[in-house]
């Protein structure tokens, strides 16, 4: 499987959605976790943790994320 069909957790399919900070939070999650596919994914995360945590966000872990349905990594950039 190529690293843009990769399954990851589909953290938009829920229509709840929570708020916005949570939905940052685990896409963060979900940027690290396809950082060994796209290295410009390392600065995704921290921007999104950035705007999750603040000026603190070195020192706060991205939120978790529950396995649910899955979309591809470049279908989940889409959307992000």
């Amino acid at each position: 499987v190529s690293c843009n069909e990769r399954n990851v957790t589909n953290i938009f399919a829920d229509d709840k959605r929570g708020n916005n900070i949570e939905i940052l939070c685990k896409a963060a999650t979900i940027a690290r976790e396809g950082q060994s596919c796209h290295k410009y994914l390392e600065g995704v995360y921290h921007n999104l943790l950035s705007l999750v945590w603040g000026t603190r966000a070195g020192h706060k872990k991205p939120c978790p994320v529950t396995t649910g349905s899955t979309t591809s990594l470049k279908d989940f950039l889409k959307e992000l």
